[in-house]
């Protein structure tokens, strides 16, 4: 079923990540390059997401990897090729080092960020860029001072589906209907996930569609700045699960995020979006494939391997591709208000946009 899905490739580091068999390498032979990127997170996303793109991409640039768990960093070293290195700092401040790559703890992201500006690499940080005001404040302050270069990795704009639907509403200026309805991953009470530092699922998890939405009101172009927000808490005792997020515009945008994880899907995360906007119908299902009805015309748009954004998103500083970080920052202030109701046990709250200009280029 993954092999269907993924590829043999893939598959292979699917496998490989969970397992950190290193022999499994024998399948992504070392090309050869400039060693010029290092790792910060080794865990499985890093290991078999973003070290997997980058190699599938532009080969084995690797050069330094880090992680808090240094039986991960040694694997992902021994696997891909890179060297393991005893920090972040000593990391940051290899000369040899032109790009850090960012996957670590969702509340180290920030940080290990605006270390890497500072020292004046490019920087690709994967979500959520900050899981608190203050951290989102500082990095901000961060880009503009240095002029930074910096990919966000926020991957669902880049996937295919997305990209093919763009086109029927580019400055259409409608009114849109979007809903997602996302079945994530079973967590353990005790995983890291869990950990309140780490911002909920919805920084971790739930961001991803709020930053969706975001992407899609900037393409249509006209972007809110009123969102009342009302949230459905399916039990007290989860509040950040099996939650029903909901919020509308002042453009008459009504938005609808739906994450549940009542048992755990066994080809991972699982998603089917209904969006409306202009005279466009697009029905997406898990990004293996696409019905766009534009007025009476259809078209039915198929994808295999399945395409939720990594590649491009990933390879973001090699393709010439960026997205707009005043974009990214909006959706981010958006989840972090999100998750203040929710760590509050909050249902609905209007959030003005305007009145965070300070963050915004």
């Amino acid at each position: 079923r993954y092999n269907s899905l993924y590829g043999f490739r893939r598959t292979v580091i699917k496998v490989a990540g969970r397992t950190r068999n290193h022999k499994l390498n024998i399948f992504f032979p070392v090309k050869r390059g400039e060693k010029n990127i290092s790792l910060i997170g080794c865990g499985q996303f890093g290991f078999s997401t973003i070290s997997y793109f980058l190699y599938k991409k532009i080969g084995s640039h690797f050069l330094e990897c880090y992680d808090i768990d240094s039986k991960k960093s040694l694997s992902t070293a021994k696997f891909w090729g890179y060297k393991p290195c005893k920090n972040a700092e000593a990391l940051i401040s290899n000369p040899k080092c032109k790009y850090v790559y960012i996957a670590s703890d969702h509340y180290t992201h920030s940080e290990y960020a605006i270390e890497a500006i500072e020292a004046g690499k490019i920087v690709y940080c994967e979500k959520p860029i900050s899981v608190t005001r203050d951290q989102l404040l500082n990095l901000v302050k961060t880009i503009k001072q240095f002029h930074a270069e910096i990919y966000f990795g926020y991957n669902r704009p880049f996937s295919k589906a997305i990209s093919d639907l763009i086109p029927y509403i580019k400055n259409c200026r409608a009114p849109m209907t979007l809903t997602c309805f996302i079945s994530g991953h079973k967590l353990a009470a005790d995983h890291w996930y869990n950990d309140p530092k780490e911002g909920t699922r919805i920084c971790g998890n739930l961001g991803h569609w709020i930053d969706l939405s975001m992407y899609l009101f900037e393409q249509r172009g006209l972007e809110p700045e009123i969102y009342d927000i009302n949230i459905t808490y399916s039990s007290k005792d989860e509040l950040d699960d099996n939650i029903a997020v909901s919020y509308r515009t002042e453009h008459g945008d009504l938005i609808t995020l739906v994450l549940t994880s009542r048992t755990e899907p066994f080809e991972g995360i699982n998603e089917t979006i209904n969006l409306q906007c202009g005279n466009l119908i697009s029905k997406i299902d898990d990004f293996q494939k696409q019905t766009l009805w534009a007025g009476e015309k259809r078209q039915l748009l198929k994808y295999s391997p399945k395409d939720v954004g990594h590649l491009r998103a990933i390879n973001q500083p090699f393709i010439d591709e960026k997205r707009r970080v005043n974009t990214v920052i909006k959706s981010t202030l958006l989840m972090l208000e999100i998750k203040d109701m929710v760590m509050n046990v909050e249902e609905s709250r209007r959030y003005d946009l305007k009145e965070d200009n300070k963050f915004l280029f």
